[in-house]
């Protein structure tokens, strides 16, 4: 008796200890899933609290718009809502899609020219010293020249057609869209570089794998730049004499001193702005960062 009272307690230990494992692995696995949902529902609340404040700061925009309607003529501060009207006239009566159309082929041509030299340039002055003191100077004085004169310049070279606004476009941004490459080359990490000669990568895969991947935060940010600057530059070569676009619409209210119409031409390039923005280099963003993870602890 006393040997089977020495074991028979041990029977429910050894019971316990097996019940125990997997209920600890379904309350691991219960946690990770709760956190899981929890981390969903706090991303949905920034999302929706962004899209608030966004849209917050727009109805202020416009407040200020409406408050100084009333202490102003018409034909000097229009009402918002005639404003707005006008743009619903200019959307539907289909003016928009050919204005905007001409002159988003001359901003997107003329932004992909620069693009197509300015990566390689700041990826060779980023690397190579030599061509770094070669082009320097240039690219230096080309970003300090106002985009008025390459206007200019572009409009008596080339005459008034569209190869002047691609050249405008192109030489305006090239040299700001060069820097923010150049300067981003300089700062990846020397430790993969020094990898990449260990294993005998050849100078395409430097490039492609190891360079690349660390600039594409000052590519992104080089587009946003880029993209802003070149939509002046265009509307500031359509003012000059073109018989299309969105600038030449904002020219023909002026001769007819229509606050009205230069107010609503300017909403309608806004808008179209602001979608690509939030919408296609947003999307580019979260597409090509995906893999890196988001630290933001300093924000608040």
């Amino acid at each position: 008796m006393s040997s089977l009272d020495s074991i028979t307690p041990a029977e429910p230990a050894r019971q316990d200890q097996a019940i125990a494992v997997p209920t600890g692995a379904g309350s691991a696995s219960l946690s990770t899933e709760v956190s899981f949902r929890r981390a969903r529902s706090a991303a949905k609340r920034q999302t929706l609290r962004d899209v608030g404040l966004r849209v917050a700061s727009v109805i202020a925009l416009v407040s200020i718009w409406w408050l100084l309607s009333l202490f102003f003529p018409p034909s000097l501060v229009p009402k918002p809502w005639d404003t707005f009207a006008e743009v619903g006239v200019i959307v539907t009566s289909g003016n928009f899609f050919t204005e905007m159309g001409a002159t988003l082929r001359r901003v997107l041509v003329g932004f992909g020219l620069a693009m197509i030299v300015s990566i390689p340039l700041g990826i060779f002055m980023g690397t190579l010293r030599s061509l770094e003191s070669f082009f320097e100077p240039p690219v230096i004085l080309g970003l300090t020249m106002p985009g008025l004169i390459w206007a200019v310049l572009a409009i008596m070279f080339f005459g008034l057609n569209e190869t002047s606004a691609y050249a405008a476009v192109a030489v305006t941004i090239a040299p700001m869209l060069a820097i923010s490459i150049w300067q981003g080359t300089k700062s990846i990490d020397k430790d993969l570089i020094d990898m990449s000669k260990v294993f005998h990568a050849s100078a395409w895969s430097k490039v492609v794998d190891v360079i690349l991947p660390q600039l594409i935060s000052h590519i992104l940010a080089a587009i946003r730049y880029g993209l802003g600057l070149a939509w002046k530059v265009v509307v500031v070569v359509e003012m000059f004499g073109f018989s299309n676009g969105v600038g030449y619409q904002v020219v023909r209210g002026f001769n007819v001193f229509s606050m009205k119409a230069v107010l609503a031409w300017t909403i309608t390039f806004l808008v179209v702005m602001i979608v690509i923005e939030f919408g296609l280099i947003g999307w580019l963003e979260r597409s090509v960062t995906r893999w890196r993870p988001r630290v933001e602890a300093w924000r608040r």
